[in-house]
C-alpha cells in the first residue's frame, strides 16, 4: 500500500508512463511488401499529402531542399515536446534549402487546429491521418523523423523526441545545406 502522501505522486508517474506508452505506438502493421522501415542511405519514398489549406503536396516539391518527414500527434507527450525546437530550427535555417514536412498521425485537423491554436507555432502541418504515409516509412512509433539530402536520400533517422537546436543536430543540418 502507498502512503497517502505519496499517492498523488505515484498516480501522476502511473500516468505519464502509460502517456508516453499509449502515444509511442501507431496501431497498424506496415502493408505487406513494405519493408519494416527504410534505412539510411536509401531514397525515401515518395508521397502525396495535404496542408492545412487543403493544398496538395508531394515529396518531390521538396527536391533540392534538405528535407526533416516528421512524423508526430497531439496527444504523444514526446512529439509535443519535441515542437518548440522544431519551431526554432526553422527560423535558425534558411527556409529555402529546409523543409520539415510534419505529419500529423492525428484523426482529424480538430486536435491539430486545437494545439496549433493553443501554442502558437507557425510550423505547417500536412495530414496523415489514415497513417498510410507512416506504413510505407515502416514507422511504428512517434515521434520519428527521416533526414533527406538535396537528392531525396535518407541520411538519418530520429528515433522519438530530439532537440533539433542541439549543437551536433544543427552541425549536421548544416553540413548537408552546404552540399
Amino acid at each position: 500500500m502507498v502512503p497517502n502522501k505519496l499517492w498523488p505522486v505515484t498516480t501522476g508517474l502511473v500516468w505519464v508512463v502509460l502517456g508516453i506508452i499509449s502515444c509511442s505506438s501507431l496501431d497498424a502493421p506496415p502493408p505487406q511488401g513494405v519493408p519494416d522501415s527504410f534505412n539510411v542511405g536509401q531514397l525515401a519514398p515518395q508521397f502525396t499529402t495535404t496542408d492545412r489549406k487543403g493544398q496538395v503536396h508531394q515529396l518531390s516539391d521538396f527536391r533540392g531542399k534538405v528535407v526533416l518527414v516528421n512524423f508526430w500527434a497531439t496527444w504523444c507527450p514526446p512529439c509535443v515536446e519535441e515542437m518548440p525546437s522544431m519551431e526554432s530550427l526553422c527560423k535558425e535555417l534558411d527556409q529555402e534549402q529546409l523543409a520539415i514536412m510534419a505529419l500529423s498521425v492525428d484523426d482529424s485537423w480538430e486536435p491539430v487546429d486545437v494545439f496549433f491554436r493553443e501554442s502558437n507555432f507557425g510550423l505547417i502541418i500536412y495530414s496523415d491521418f489514415g497513417g498510410k504515409i507512416a506504413q510505407l516509412y515502416g514507422t511504428e512509433k512517434v515521434p520519428e523523423t527521416y533526414i533527406l539530402n538535396k537528392h531525396g536520400v535518407i541520411v538519418h533517422k530520429v528515433v522519438g523526441a530530439t532537440n533539433w537546436m542541439a549543437p551536433k543536430m544543427l552541425s549536421f543540418l548544416r553540413q548537408l545545406l552546404a552540399v
